[in-house]
């Protein structure tokens, strides 16, 4: 008994080490804000998550989000937004407490497959704390894959249990846990091949029926959420985003994307966000091609041998990252840390397990690995540096692969919302450059140019994209393009578009509103009008127009309270005390007061306005 006691004692101890080095790890997050990339859509610009009632649940379980089914995720995302609104920090720290889960459940399982402390204990700290994991844990827009990963462990040791003592009820148990991780994200899929890494790291004969029998239910879960996946993909158009690629040169960066992420594991030096496709097909690829014979001839060897952890290692971690090697091209990068959070823990065992083997004659176990681990404690410290800034992330990615069209718009796209134009300028020309088929570099490029007031240069390069791709923001920005130079027949054309995808989008509602009125159709521009303030009733701008758009329509009255609901939600617009002004005076009102506050706060108009209508008492004209 006292040596249960002291053996419970040393699990606690090491659990309690783990936790702590973990959050001393990830400590930083609590300063992170979300990411400009995917955390918008997922979280800060998703209605979709504020409220958790039915109508929510539907959406989340009817609904892809940015090319993914994952319903179990968005439900969490809703957690999060009870809990703390838009409060970044509420998000991290889910992510950090599903990650400390997932530790845990790492540490469980070896523990239970090795019956050893130290390789459970070493296999679960390196999968805590190597730098590569910082992509699913720190992004929230990632929640999806520790999320996913937390169900597809507490399957895998549910599993453990059932093979103790099988029964219909057990498998239930990790049938259920199975399909909340799939529910998470679409690679939990990979269960049931992951279900067979158990079997031979338990030295299972696989001749047995019972061993695929038993495995039935959750192919079939896998099969049919495998296909809305892919339809998942499909509807956001990330599916064959590179079709030039050969299927030679697919299946050469197949195996240089499955060797790759081992040498990080290994070797975390030039960890990006991003790993971009290569240019062309070189020496790397072609030499991965022998290595991945001489893996599979490993994997024949340990079979024949009985070297059942080096086997299931290797299983485990196949058919993990089979999925993501691009085969179904999906995205536009090659590679993703994040495809190694759950694949990486055959190859963390499979080290740790001939480390300790090699070393613990000497007992400096512990030391050795402990060494090993506190310098991944701090490279993972120092690397959630990237999420501290958008800007910090997208020059990581320079950093490793300054040739990105990706990190380069992105940086481009920065310095623009900053004013920097020249800056932004030259990241957005190098992404054309480096990438002339990317529509995202051609877009940002017409964006700049319409903010620098290049109407002609805008608009080829937002041609030049919607060649490539119709991508919605291009259309938009051209529409915007048209509006703002008269041409409201051209503008309506993309505008259409634009909410054929984006029905909900207030500000394309007042595009539609603007070209209407500027074509007399002042009824429609009024319902579009109407339209934007119900799917955005804080903008001042459309109170504006409307209120103006009333006034036209000699209802001067009403048209005042829109104004003043504009004033109420911006005190400093100094535009809405201007036409608060036009209108009263079209009231029969005294406007001088507002033409004053506003003449104050730097509208410029209205020192004509008090010049013309103020000291000479004429009444001013409604102006369009």
């Amino acid at each position: 008994m006292n040596n249960t006691l002291k053996k419970n004692n040393f699990g606690l101890v090491q659990v309690l080490v783990l936790v702590v080095a973990t959050f001393l790890a990830y400590i930083k997050l609590f300063h992170a804000p979300f990411a400009e990339w995917d955390d918008n859509e997922y979280v800060v610009h998703n209605k979709d998550i504020i409220g958790f009632g039915l109508q929510n649940l539907r959406l989340w379980y009817y609904k892809f989000y940015i090319g993914n089914y994952q319903p179990v995720t968005m439900v969490v995302y809703g957690i999060d937004y009870l809990l703390g609104a838009l409060n970044p920090v509420y998000y991290h720290i889910t992510n950090l407490l599903f990650h400390i889960g997932n530790t845990i459940a790492v540490y469980v399982l070896i523990s239970r497959l090795g019956k050893n402390a130290w390789i459970a204990f070493f296999t679960a700290l390196i999968f805590s704390l190597h730098p590569s994991q910082t992509e699913s844990v720190s992004w929230v827009a990632e929640s999806k894959t520790v999320i996913c990963a937390f169900f597809y462990l507490l399957a895998l040791i549910k599993y453990l249990d059932y093979r103790q003592a099988p029964s219909s009820g057990r498998m239930a148990i990790v049938v259920f846990l199975g399909m909340l991780s799939i529910l998470s994200k679409g690679v939990g899929v990979a269960l049931p091949l992951s279900l067979l890494a158990i079997d031979v790291w338990q030295g299972r004969e696989l001749k047995d029926r019972k061993v695929w029998i038993e495995k039935i239910p959750l192919l079939v879960l896998s099969l049919v959420f495998g296909i809305i996946a892919i339809k998942g993909q499909e509807a956001g158009k990330f599916i064959h985003m590179r079709p030039d690629v050969s299927y030679w040169a697919t299946l050469l960066n197949a195996c240089y994307a499955y060797i790759l992420y081992f040498v990080h594991l290994v070797v975390p030096y030039g960890i990006s966000v991003i790993y971009p496709y290569p240019f062309e097909v070189g020496i790397y690829q072609y030499l991965c091609l022998p290595v991945i014979l001489g893996v599979f001839y490993l994997a024949y060897l340990a079979f024949k041998k009985n070297w059942s952890v080096l086997l299931g290692g290797i299983l485990f971690y196949s058919v993990n990252i089979a999925l993501v090697l691009q085969f179904i091209s999906f995205g536009d990068a090659l590679m993703a840390d994040r495809y190694f959070y759950i694949a990486g823990i055959g190859l963390i065992y499979i080290v740790v397990y001939y480390v300790y083997g090699l070393v613990k004659s000497v007992n400096l176990v512990p030391v050795i690995l402990g060494v090993l681990s506190c310098g991944l404690l701090v490279m993972t410290y120092i690397r959630n540096d990237i999420w501290l800034s958008d800007m910090n992330f997208y020059q990581a990615i320079l950093d490793v692969y300054p040739r990105s069209a990706v990190a380069q718009y992105s940086v481009g796209g920065l310095y623009m919302r900053e004013g920097k134009y020249s800056e932004a300028a030259e990241h957005i020309n190098l992404a054309v450059q480096y990438e002339p088929g990317n529509y995202k570099a051609w877009y940002n490029k017409g964006a700049l140019a319409l903010r620098q007031g290049k109407p002609d240069e805008s608009l080829e390069a937002l041609n030049k994209c919607l060649e490539i791709k119709e991508y919605p923001k291009a259309l938009f920005s051209r529409a915007l393009l048209y509006q703002g130079t008269a041409r409201p027949d051209l503008a309506l054309t993309d505008i259409e578009k634009v909410l054929q995808v984006q029905p909900q989008n207030a500000r394309a509602w007042y595009i539609r509103g603007d070209c209407m009125e500027q074509q007399n159709n002042l009824v429609m521009a009024m319902d579009n009008y109407n339209k934007a303030l119900e799917y955005e009733p804080g903008e001042p701008l459309f109170y504006i127009r409307r209120g103006l758009l009333y006034a036209k329509n000699n209802l001067a009255d009403i048209g005042l309270n829109d104004l003043e609901k504009a004033i109420s939600l911006n005190p400093r617009n100094a535009e809405a005390y201007y036409y608060r002004g036009i209108v009263k005076s079209r009231a029969g009102k005294n406007p001088c007061n507002d033409f004053s506050i506003a003449l104050k706060r730097g509208y410029k108009p209205a020192q004509e306005a008090i010049s013309k209508f103020c000291n000479q008492g004429n009444g001013p004209v409604l102006h369009q």
